[in-house]
């Protein structure tokens, strides 16, 4: 029995040793799908994962930005600038963000008219709030965008008091109207009105049944300032992209990834 199973090993190392070296046809043909096969699954994945990394330090540098503008509420008493207590002009803005730079250096802020460029430079605005009897309660509305690395711009948003921008009752948070009517289940999402943070964002989308306010990277790049983010226009055109959705939580801000996000 064991001489039979010598003797066919002996026979087996003859045969392959016999056999020219390299590789046939078919292995090659072989060979090369699974290394497609495989490429299909990692790639994409990898570069999902790249762009949730690029993604989180955006929202990184804007909960150091919110964090900072928390401090200077405390220090101030609302959010206007502290050299002119100044709040929703230009001037004021840039004067807010060298204040929330003194407080955060790690991130360069600028005014809400300055775009962001990169996720450490957050762009950072303050508005005036209204009571639903138009009262006008000061600069209790923070705003501030971050562009991602992967293309999308983050934003979020803080009122302490009141829900509107103006007398005439203007939300401080307003939706860009829903483009899409191929998907009837993208329009049930609703406005957040409640005080607090508010997070959202704007990506870039091409053509087809998911394409609300159909923007390209540059035109996202353009909108990703505090300014445009904060004015309560509700408008959507190339210069002026307005996010559809608005969460209370970053967590909650990538699950609609798969909703009907802008």
């Amino acid at each position: 029995m064991i001489s039979t199973y010598r003797r066919i090993l002996s026979e087996f190392k003859l045969r392959f040793s016999r056999r020219e070296s390299g590789f046939t046809l078919t292995e090659l043909a072989i060979g090369m799908l699974v290394v497609g096969i495989l490429a299909s699954v990692a790639v994409p994945s990898f570069l999902g994962a790249r762009n949730n990394a690029y993604d989180k330090e955006a929202q990184a540098s804007l909960i150091a930005v919110l964090n900072a503008a928390d401090i200077h509420y405390a220090n101030q008493g609302d959010y206007s600038d502290a050299s002119s207590a100044g709040c929703g002009s230009d001037a004021s803005a840039t004067a807010l963000a060298a204040d929330i730079q003194k407080l955060e250096p790690g991130i360069d802020a600028v005014g809400g008219t300055s775009a962001s460029t990169s996720p450490l430079v957050v762009s950072v605005d303050a508005k005036n709030t209204y009571s639903s009897n138009a009262e006008l309660l000061g600069c209790q509305a923070f705003y501030a965008t971050a562009l991602s690395r992967s293309g999308s711009c983050w934003i979020v948003r803080k009122t302490v008091e009141g829900k509107f921008l103006g007398a005439s009752s203007t939300l401080p948070i307003q939706m860009a109207t829903q483009l899409n009517t191929q998907n009837s289940a993208v329009a049930t999402w609703t406005l957040l009105q409640v005080n607090g943070a508010a997070f959202a964002y704007i990506r870039g989308r091409s053509t087809g049944a998911d394409a609300d306010n159909t923007n390209g990277l540059s035109a996202i790049a353009t909108a990703c300032k505090a300014a445009t983010q904060g004015t309560g226009s509700v408008s959507s055109t190339a210069n002026v992209i307005k996010s559809t959705e608005f969460y209370t939580s970053w967590k909650d801000v990538q699950a609609g990834a798969n909703g009907s996000n802008s």
